[in-house]
């Protein structure tokens, strides 16, 4: 796998921080829209492969890793991956067939929710010694599968995270990581459809009036009590329109949901 060259560039100037801090700042939005759009602009499999390693190492976690079977030419025995799993892992995992073996992916495919690696089955004798060997090729201790469905009908993939906290550290974080990682799985999910279906783009007819409001006013620097006052509804209703078209946009933070509409033509 490929190691970013320029992964801090992705980060906003005041958003560098030391490991004892991360939880005050780590967050898709501190994510810099510059490289984003350029991300976009010139998408490869080189420059979603160094995403991927920016994202792992601005996280400080152990390894992340995207698997999506279902994407033209390819089947869950030889799906697309993504992500810094070692080659040697790779290579053992395949060799012994483990994908049909593997609980990440049986209870994955079957999930809509993210699921804690902790709570997988492991009952079974060969199951234990998968995640035994899975442990001394260098995955991680603690893991997280987030299931991504979509754009399209009868796309799926898998979006996993590992790290190698104790107990207590994963319990510190593992909501906050939760949080931003369906962000980044539904992102990398988009830029890896985008790849290889050239012919679509994004339907701007599946935004709402509202939403486009509520993106004009963040366009316009407005917070989410700002907001609220303005289009006569709560809080959490400007968020969850400012999320929808997030999604829609294939936006990863919501000043990249607001550059793309400008970029559409949806705002001004």
């Amino acid at each position: 796998m490929c190691a970013a060259k320029n992964g801090s560039a992705l980060l906003k100037p005041t958003t560098l921080r030391s490991p004892a801090s991360w939880a005050a700042n780590a967050s898709t939005e501190n994510v810099a829209i510059t490289q984003l759009l350029d991300l976009e602009a010139n998408l490869s499999e080189r420059t979603l492969e160094e995403f991927a390693v920016f994202i792992q190492k601005y996280y400080e976690l152990k390894n992340i890793f995207y698997i999506c079977p279902s994407l033209p030419g390819r089947t869950i025995t030889d799906p697309y991956i993504l992500g810094t799993y070692s080659q040697e892992w790779i290579e053992h995992y395949r060799e012994r067939n483990y994908v049909n073996l593997d609980p990440v992916i049986n209870v994955g495919a079957r999930s809509l929710l993210p699921i804690d690696w902790a709570k997988l089955p492991r009952s079974s004798p060969k199951i234990q010694k998968f995640f035994g060997e899975a442990t001394d090729f260098g995955v991680g201790r603690q893991g997280l599968t987030i299931p991504v469905r979509g754009p399209t009908n009868g796309l799926w993939a898998l979006f996993c995270m590992t790290t190698d906290d104790t107990q207590a550290e994963w319990q510190a974080r593992h909501y906050e990581l939760i949080r931003d990682m369906v962000h980044v799985a539904h992102f990398i999910q988009q830029r890896a459809f985008e790849m290889h279906h050239q012919d679509e783009g994004i339907d701007i007819n599946t935004i709402t009036k509202r939403e486009i409001e509520a993106l004009s006013w963040s366009a316009e620097g407005k917070t989410l009590e700002d907001i609220s006052v303005l289009m006569r509804i709560s809080q959490e209703t400007v968020k969850a329109h400012l999320d929808s078209a997030r999604y829609k946009l294939g936006a990863l933070n919501r000043i990249h949901a607001v550059a793309k509409a400008i970029r559409a033509g949806l705002i001004r």
